[in-house]
């Protein structure tokens, strides 16, 4: 190494020094930002470096921080997703199940309402034939379910009992091409057949044309067919039109026919009055004895009485004009008005009345203009 120095010895001095000059130039010159031009070879010098380091920090942070910290966290994420999947799966039973609690709380109330005894069925499936409406209930022969019993809920009637098995039954709905129903409109009081027309709606049949039935008008069982009670809520009128020889009328059925799952079985059967239906007027029973003399008197002479018009005064209505010149005609002509014999001959009223063609023009009204 002195070897190196002894030999080189001139030449180091030079480039120590001409370095040494290098840093003093770049400490006193400054470039067109009012930087020192050694700071800006520093930043420049160190720069890469820097961004080198930064990149590796960064590089190895990520690495260990999705790598090797997170060692199970896929386990832990997929534990966590499957105890999301159970909650939503016991969230979603609980709501139905309060929607199945909410219904028959509904259906049990409409059971303590009406007079038929009945009995609480579920569905639990439909008909495979798509040109049949027929659903069956989860109640047959050993609860009691006979053939042709009516179905219904509180919305309206269902149907009736086509076909019992021990523990289950086959509902005809009211909206088969081949059910039918004895009915009463609630307005007309007109009774007519309800039938199916394979979709979601039924009509009326046997409804003269004469008979006006309005949209809207609400539909009861008439009880004529015998399965159905009386007074039992049947739907509304959707449409009406005058047909050939009856009306075209079309029905909406109050029940969902489309969406049934909780339905009551008439087992007994009881008719009932139209709901809404207001009593006969009766005279009363009761009566008041009439006030004393002196307390009507009393009310009499307290109550306003109409001012008195002044003698000789002009009347202030036509009427009382009318009736002015009615009087002086029949005192002019000897008649006293309410005393005449029957047949007798009544004042001629056209005395002193001069048609409108006679009579002499009004100078206060300006004569019509001539037309030429």
């Amino acid at each position: 190494m002195e070897t190196f120095f002894a030999r080189y010895r001139n030449i180091s001095v030079l480039a120590a020094v001409l370095f040494a000059q290098l840093l003093l130039l770049g400490y006193q010159i400054r470039n067109d930002r009012d930087v020192r031009l050694i700071r800006m070879w520093g930043v420049t010098a160190i720069t890469p470096v820097a961004r080198g380091l930064h990149g590796t920090h960064t590089f190895i942070s990520h690495l260990w921080n999705r790598y090797f910290w997170l060692h199970g966290a896929r386990r832990e994420s997929e534990s966590l997703q499957a105890e999301v999947g159970r909650l939503r799966l016991e969230n979603q039973s609980l709501r139905n199940q309060l929607e199945t609690a909410g219904r028959l709380e509904i259906l049990v109330s409409y059971q303590r309402q009406i007079p038929s005894r009945t009995l609480v069925a579920s569905v639990i499936g439909a008909g495979a034939n798509p040109n049949s409406r027929v659903v069956f209930l989860d109640k047959g022969s050993t609860d009691g379910v006979a053939p042709g019993m009516a179905v219904l809920t509180p919305d309206g009637v269902v149907g009736k009992i086509q076909s019992v098995f021990p523990g289950s039954s086959l509902v005809l709905l009211i909206s088969d091409s081949h059910s039918a129903a004895g009915v009463l409109l609630a307005k007309s009081r007109v009774h007519g057949i309800l039938k199916g027309t394979g979709l979601h709606e039924a009509r009326i049949d046997h409804i003269p044309n004469e008979e006006k039935v309005a949209p809207g008008e609400i539909i009861y069982t008439s009880g004529e067919d015998r399965i159905y009670p009386k007074g039992l809520l049947v739907g509304t009128v959707a449409s009406a039109q005058p047909g050939r020889d009856f009306q075209n009328i079309a029905v909406h059925p109050g029940a969902r026919l489309n969406r049934l799952e909780e339905v009551l079985v008439v087992t007994a059967g009881v008719h009932q009055d139209l709901p809404g239906t207001l009593p006969r007027p009766q005279p009363p029973a009761a009566l008041l004895p009439a006030p004393p003399p002196e307390v009507r008197d009393a009310f009499l002479d307290a109550a306003p009485q109409p001012a008195a018009r002044p003698e000789g005064a002009a009347p202030q209505t036509d009427a009382d004009r009318l009736k002015r010149r009615y009087r002086e005609i029949g005192a002019s002509q000897g008649h006293v008005f309410g005393e005449g014999a029957a047949g007798s001959k009544p004042p001629d009223f056209n005395q002193g009345w001069t048609p409108p063609a006679q009579r002499p023009p009004d100078p206060a009204k300006p004569s019509p203009a001539r037309q030429p």
